[in-house]
């Protein structure tokens, strides 16, 4: 915890307590536990790219475990979603993130954009405390599974990653590559056994992950200066 404190900074305002009303609630099922197992089982490959020192875990509730499996950090911040805001080592909104600028090498985003009360506000946030080519997983209901027959309600709602993509675009990210991770159907054995290949059936996994990496600005080029006229007394450059 006190290396972490080396990345976080005191939040502009704190939030009260209170439960986690904008959280999944199938996510507290034991169907929803199986669907979050194959899906971060599948991000791992992922998650195993990326090296450096800091990262950020947004996870959608208190009853995730806020440990990170499989990544390959010194120091990962792990908060959850908490009302309108976030909560863990930290409270905060999403829109003010108490991390510093470009500070960390990974943000894994776990089923958070669809609970946000500004999802544009928090992918700028995502965006502003990684490091140039820092890489964020941001991992997305997927409407066009069939699991959405077991969370759908007007409070939760699939993320398309043409969604994802425009706000990460808006916020200084590029998409690297788009998986589709996690079982079909919520049920132990396609939560366990389930593998990610080539068929067109992908496309119906329960999530979708992207993968985003904030841009390096470039350098401005120097206009070419032409050589240099010496000049003589009694002489003018013509």
């Amino acid at each position: 915890m006190a290396d972490c404190r080396r990345i976080l900074t005191m939040p502009p305002r704190r939030l009260p307590s209170q439960p986690d009303a904008r959280s999944h609630p199938w996510l507290r099922r034991p169907a929803g536990r199986q669907l979050l197992t194959g899906v971060q089982r599948m991000a791992i490959p992922e998650l195993t790219r990326v090296f450096g020192l800091y990262g950020l875990y947004l996870r959608p509730s208190s009853e995730i475990a806020p440990e990170l499996s499989g990544n390959m950090l010194s120091h990962v911040v792990s908060l959850y979603r908490s009302g309108q805001g976030l909560a863990g080592q930290v409270r905060c909104r999403d829109a003010e993130l108490p991390i510093e600028n470009s500070s960390l090498s990974l943000v894994y985003a776990l089923f958070v954009l669809e609970s946000s009360a500004d999802p544009e506000a928090l992918m700028h946030e995502i965006a502003r405390v990684l490091k140039p080519e820092g890489v964020a997983l941001v991992i997305s209901l997927n409407p066009w599974s069939l699991a959405r027959l077991r969370w759908w309600s007007p409070h939760s709602r699939g993320t398309p990653v043409s969604y994802v993509e425009r706000l990460a675009g808006d916020a200084g990210l590029d998409p690297v590559r788009c998986r589709h991770i996690g079982p079909f159907w919520p049920n132990a054995k396609a939560a366990l056994t389930a593998e990610a290949g080539d068929s067109w059936l992908d496309g119906f996994r329960v999530a979708n992950l992207l993968v985003l990496r904030r841009r390096e600005a470039g350098l401005t080029p120097l206009r070419r200066s032409h050589a240099a006229v010496s000049l003589r007394p009694g002489m003018s450059a013509g």
